[in-house]
């Protein structure tokens, strides 16, 4: 049929209506599997290519999802947006990923021109959500889920993750092994989730009738590995020195390892190491990092059904599908063979 082929040519191989074969390319209607493979194979056999952005300009979305991250460069957010392409992909979507470093007017700028290209749908990382864009989001007319952490208020579809739980988790941990005197090392902007992995740490010395004084914060400045490894300067020079570093994520847990390993400390007989998120790097570090694992792939695989939920029934409630963290001892702060 070569290059005049049309709707009609491949609904007429498919043996089906214009009316299914429409309904499979704009995503208005579900398909049956078996008419979906036919019309798939007379896709293929005719080489029909679907003019996408005709159909959006007659009103209907593009086949295309799109992830608004803070930092594309932690492997938690790549392992969060595989789980996402995944079921996208089954459902014949593409992925758009953005990264808005934390920048308050790059959050808006992408918001805003992804909902005007008519993107199917936006999931968003609350880390990727100022305080200013949370109202804007119930003005987008584009179906919207948040992935953010418990205790947000939000009109939209929800992937939430216990963080409080997830920073009592690992402060309890340091606490079990006796360190008090603790560093919390977090990451630039300062997130919700950030914020609540501090308040969960502050919980749990408190419950421990420890001073919560004991725990001192510091953020870095920036993302890059220079930024994050500079924090073991703050480290070294601290008087007293602190006994425990409790991390923001795993990326400066590993750039605060390695730095202080190079300068000849040993770990965790010097210092012990938390991190946060359980990237595959975690394991592999120079010496492996015991972590609070957030299991980032089924995350996304949620968000990304709850995306697709919403934009089947825009008028059906809002879901909220909930995660809970939990604790990897490894090498960072227990050394082989020390009980635990």
């Amino acid at each position: 049929m070569g290059k005049s082929v049309t709707i009609k040519d491949v609904a007429t191989l498919a043996g089906v209506s214009l009316g299914t074969m429409s309904n499979y390319l704009n995503g208005t209607k579900v398909v049956s599997p078996s008419t979906r493979a036919r019309i798939e194979l007379a896709i293929k056999q005719t080489k029909f290519v679907p003019n996408r952005s005709v159909r959006s300009l007659h009103g209907n979305r593009t086949h295309t999802l799109a992830l608004l991250v803070p930092d594309a460069a932690n492997p938690f957010f790549a392992e969060l947006a595989r789980g996402v392409e995944d079921i996208a992909r089954t459902r014949g979507y593409l992925l758009i990923y953005c990264d808005t470093a934390g920048d308050e007017e790059r959050q808006r700028h992408y918001v805003r021109d992804l909902a005007e290209m008519r993107v199917g749908g936006l999931i968003i990382s609350s880390g990727a959500l100022n305080p200013p864009n949370v109202g804007e989001l119930e003005h987008v007319e584009t179906p919207v889920v948040v992935v953010g952490q418990e205790g947000m208020t939000l009109s939209t579809s929800s992937v939430v993750i216990n963080q409080h739980h997830g920073g009592y988790l690992a402060m309890r941990h340091l606490l079990d092994l006796g360190h008090r005197r603790v560093l919390f090392a977090g990451g630039p902007g300062g997130s919700r989730a950030l914020q609540a992995r501090y308040e969960g740490a502050l919980l749990a010395l408190q419950e421990a009738g420890a001073d919560p004084s004991l725990l001192t914060r510091v953020d870095a400045t920036g993302r890059t590995i220079r930024e994050r490894s500079a924090l073991a300067d703050i480290i070294t020079a601290m008087d007293p020195r602190p006994t425990g570093v409790l991390c923001g994520n795993d990326m400066i847990a590993i750039a605060i390892v390695n730095r202080l390993t190079r300068e000849g400390w040993s770990i965790p007989a010097d210092i012990a190491v938390v991190g946060y998120d359980d990237i595959s790097d975690a394991q592999l570090a120079v010496v492996p990092l015991t972590t609070v694992k957030q299991p980032a792939y089924e995350i996304g695989e949620a968000a990304a059904r709850l995306l697709f939920a919403k934009s089947e029934s825009p008028d059906a409630p809002n879901r909220r599908i909930s995660f809970t963290p939990e604790l990897v001892v490894r090498e960072s702060t227990v050394m082989p063979g020390q009980p635990f």
